[in-house]
């Protein structure tokens, strides 16, 4: 399985070019978009030690990572939150899910990393789930991401093995599509109010993807940077083992190169860090994942 259409990464070098090439990211937010869901910049005037890009979950847009991106920005920081396509429309349904395709979203998420290259000395990416499946395809891709903290990533289903997974994304992307129902609990009480409240079927097979084939390549070749996956122990919808399996490769392809972290004290609860989700426990997993950043 692979991805056609890889982004060539161009990374700025001066805090001007990542200025207006943030200001071209941020023009594809149209009237379509609602406020919430468009891409986020924080930087000061000048060079940052360390520039961080922040990747958003399906269904979800950049308002889910803005308090953690202000925590980051007050310590020194600057932070992209690129609005992923198909993602951030006033209309909740999810119905602007319906189009995307893997190499989009890999060619928004590489833009944004382009863009922190110039806003800081040291780059480093974090995102929740299929965010974090897409950072860690681009470590592969790329030579400048000093440290990846992969949140829950979304290399694979709950309870499928690895076949299935790739099963899945055949059937799911050949099928009519279809959107089903973001709704965990059966209440809607995990919606965050800026998300869609139904993500599209071939949205998922585009994701899982991308996912399956960062899994793929962590089997032979090297990532850049260390990488940190932070798992937990009861997660509920991505495959832990699988997330496993994948650091134990890069660790076999360039040994010191990644860490396993299993959280035992949260809920069964997969989005981790959207402030507004009541089974978040933010107040453990902030400061966890700021260290990890900042490490």
């Amino acid at each position: 399985m692979s991805i056609a259409n890889v982004p060539i990464a161009r990374p700025e070098h001066d805090l001007a070019g990542s200025r207006e090439r943030f200001a071209a990211l941020a023009a594809r937010d149209d009237d379509s978009i609602a406020e919430t869901g468009r891409s986020r910049l924080f930087a000061g005037e000048a060079r940052a030690p360390r520039a961080v890009v922040l990747l958003h979950g399906l269904t979800n847009c950049p308002q889910q990572w803005v308090p953690f991106a202000q925590m980051l920005a007050a310590r020194g920081s600057a932070v992209v939150i690129p609005r992923l396509p198909g993602h951030g429309a006033r209309d909740r349904r999810g119905l602007a899910l319906a189009t995307i395709v893997p190499a989009d979203v890999l060619a928004t998420a590489n833009e944004a990393i382009d863009i922190a290259a110039g806003l800081g000395d040291r780059v480093v990416v974090c995102g929740l789930s299929i965010g974090s499946a897409i950072a860690s395809w681009l470590t592969f891709a790329r030579d400048d991401i000093a440290r990846n903290v992969a949140l829950v990533p979304f290399f694979g289903l709950h309870g499928f093995p690895e076949i299935a997974d790739r099963l899945a994304v055949r059937v799911l992307a050949t099928m009519p599509n279809r959107f089903v129902p973001w709704d965990p609990r059966g209440d809607g009480g995990q919606v965050p109010p800026y998300a869609y409240s139904h993500f599209a079927t071939r949205a998922l097979a585009a994701m899982l993807h991308i996912g399956l084939d960062a899994v793929a390549r962590g089997r032979a070749l090297p990532s850049s940077g260390e990488t940190v996956v932070c798992l937990n122990a009861r997660e509920p919808a991505i495959d832990n083992g699988l997330a496993r399996a994948f650091a134990r490769r890069l660790e076999d392809v360039r040994a010191g190169s990644t860490r396993v972290m299993t959280w035992t004290d949260l809920p069964a609860n997969h989005d981790l860090i959207d402030p507004t989700n009541a089974l978040a426990r933010i107040d453990l997993v902030y400061p966890r994942v700021l260290a990890e950043i900042e490490r």
